[in-house]
């Protein structure tokens, strides 16, 4: 939200040249390049600031250890709530008459909502713009969204997939817009294997050496700075330039090669590989259109934990309305093991009472089982009580040897699935399916399997959700004949009155998903 919406903020420094602005891409080393640029007593570049954001609490008091740490003269305690609007009228009262002296100060941003106005306000002398193969972006974004519980703002839904794709695709919008401007292309790449890029980075800065604290890192929630330094202590390291390589075959490798097919023009602009002209998509609300200025991805949309996201199908909001679902079915208590999420966004979505077993293909976060489910080798049941493969189905080659490996659990199942007979038109192969099913042939695999299946066919219009449930388990819970209930000493009614209602499931709980 624009920190001037509803009132007027005197900006006193409007104008004062900014020595760097650093703007990426999440997940392409922003934060190294702020602490690289920082040097204790020469020079300060922030990260996040968030200055077009309303008044922010928490963000203040991460960033006061950091004003502080590096030296800047400013109380024990940040400013109270009411003290300020607005987190410029405080930057700029308070913080920037301390920066003015310095050899270099500056800030980072990868939420790249407002740049415009940002650098109208304090225009940068050098801008450095961050940027990394898309691929390895989508998959690193993963795991930091798992890592550190990213939530929507004001809600306390998790970030999921859906937003990982809709976040990167506005970026890159906004950084195609970004080279009309003077700047230093620094790819993440050359960042972390090569010193002459580095050195490249201090003199288009003009500093003499690079800072090798780690500053604006150590502020971190400790989700993100303990994971961070885990992996690669205080040095520069490659150890995540295979991101996408070593991601396996499934929905989450599917998408980071969707986003980099949909923008060949980043990967040209950047000097990374450039998608073959028959993979390109073309045709999607998403693509870059004919003026470079104009996103068509509206950033409020993509701050929505429920938003439907665009026209074309895409598996990934596909998922996120599964979800809603299957949540909805969910009584509290409930154990729900949830194979091949590429987020953990189902435990937001079920009550604190119930419990969420993330499992996929890849050790997304600490609590991650990883298992090589695509191709059926599925992870124990352990103390789970219900089992959810949403968006999994159309990724499996062998989908009846699947259905017996989820049959072996002896639990209610809930399952998605795009049938043929819904999506006729649909490029099945560039989506990454493996497979394509009709309504019937999907019904005769489940019941094959062992399941009694309860469809709900095309409920967002195109995808099917089904809860399938063993056969013996229904079996075994099926109520008993009022009559015997009375024989065995159950209850009576009283004359006059109507007979108590059984015990059982809820409607809800009933009812076919």
């Amino acid at each position: 939200m624009s920190a001037e919406k509803g009132f007027s903020i005197k900006i006193r420094n409007r104008g004062t040249p900014m020595g760097v602005a650093v703007m990426g891409l999440m997940r392409t080393g922003t934060t190294l390049v702020c602490d690289l640029l920082t040097l204790r007593g020469r020079s300060l570049v922030i990260s996040e600031p968030n200055l077009m954001g309303l008044w922010d609490p928490p963000l203040q008091l991460k960033l006061h250890r950091l004003y502080r740490e590096f030296g800047l003269d400013l109380p024990t305690l940040p400013p109270r709530a009411d003290e300020y609007r607005s987190n410029l009228e405080y930057f700029d009262q308070v913080i920037l008459p301390q920066l003015k002296p310095l050899e270099l100060w500056g800030m980072k941003c990868v939420d790249l909502f407002g740049w415009q106005r940002l650098l109208r306000i304090y225009p940068p002398q050098r801008l450095v713009l961050c940027v990394r193969d898309l691929r390895a972006v989508t998959i690193s974004a993963l795991e930091l969204v798992n890592r550190m519980g990213l939530l929507f703002p004001n809600s306390k839904r998790m970030r999921d997939e859906a937003w990982v794709f809709a976040r990167i695709a506005y970026s890159v919008q906004e950084m195609m817009a970004m080279r009309a401007l003077p700047h230093l292309v620094l790819r993440y790449e050359d960042l972390v294997a090569e010193p002459a890029a580095r050195d490249r980075l201090a003199a288009y800065c003009g500093l003499d050496r690079l800072g090798e604290e780690r500053l604006n890192l150590t502020i971190e929630r400790e989700t993100r700075s303990s994971w961070e330094l885990a992996k690669h202590g205080k040095e520069i390291t490659r150890k995540a330039l295979d991101r996408y390589d070593e991601e396996p075959e499934g929905p989450m490798r599917s998408m980071a090669e969707r986003i980099w097919r949909m923008f060949p023009e980043y990967s040209l602009a950047f000097g990374y590989e450039v998608p073959a002209p028959k993979l390109r998509i073309r045709r999607h609300d998403f693509c870059i259109g004919p003026d470079p200025g104009i996103n068509p991805i509206k950033y409020k949309d993509t701050e929505v934990w429920n938003w439907r996201g665009p026209m074309q199908v895409e598996p990934v909001f596909g998922r996120r309305r599964a979800r809603m679902i299957v949540a909805l079915n969910l009584k509290p208590g409930a154990v729900l093991l949830d194979l091949g999420c590429g987020t953990a966004a189902m435990r937001k979505m079920l009550s604190k009472a119930s419990s969420h077993l993330p499992a996929d293909v890849a050790a997304r976060a600490p609590l991650f089982v990883v298992s090589d489910i695509y191709r059926g080798e599925l992870p124990p049941g352990g103390e789970a009580t219900h089992v959810a493969a949403i968006g999994v189905l159309e990724y499996v080659e062998d989908l009846p040897a699947f259905l017996q490996a989820l049959r072996a659990y002896n639990l209610p199942i809930f399952v998605s699935y795009y049938a043929t007979d819904d999506t006729p038109d649909l490029d099945r192969a560039a989506l990454g399916w493996k497979n394509a099913y009709r309504r019937n042939e999907l019904m005769r695999m489940f019941i094959a399997a062992g399941f009694q299946p309860a469809p709900k066919w095309a409920f967002d219009g195109l995808q099917s959700l089904f809860r399938l449930i063993p056969r013996q388990v229904m079996a075994g819970k099926r109520r008993r004949p009022r009559a015997k209930i009375i024989l065995q000493g159950g209850p009576r009614p009283a004359a006059g009155k109507p007979a108590p209602k059984p015990k059982g499931k809820s409607k809800k709980e009933l009812e076919p998903v």
